[in-house]
């Protein structure tokens, strides 16, 4: 194999890997605002997060690792909507906040319901 075939397979492997490895980041940041919207009672807008910010982070342990910002909107009213935010260093969520909403009260939820 020449160098520029050996070159050309690594670097295929490379971008393989990280296509893989930000799939997989996605979808952990997927399923945790959701997680985090039907637990605190609001509605996880779009089904997506956006990624908004990336770079290479050091963990506690001195570790380089991917260091993942997503953004994300939800809804406590159905009117108005809300941004939250979620950091992943690794495969690990270093924070999810929301940003401060509306609360609803049963009897309003049940009326958007029907």
């Amino acid at each position: 194999m020449s160098i520029q075939g050996l070159f050309g397979s690594l670097l295929l492997a490379v971008v393989g890997w990280y296509w893989f490895n930000a799939m997989r980041a996605k979808e952990l940041a997927h399923q945790a605002c959701h997680r985090r919207c039907n637990d605190v009672g609001v509605t996880f807008l779009d089904d997506t997060v956006a990624l908004t910010r990336l770079r290479l982070r050091r963990d506690s342990e001195g570790r380089l690792r991917i260091y993942r910002e997503y953004q994300f909107e939800f809804t406590s009213d159905g009117s108005q909507r809300y941004g939250g935010e979620i950091a992943l260093l690794g495969g690990h969520i270093i924070y999810l906040v929301l940003e401060p909403y509306r609360e609803v009260s049963n009897v309003q939820k049940d009326f958007l319901i029907h």
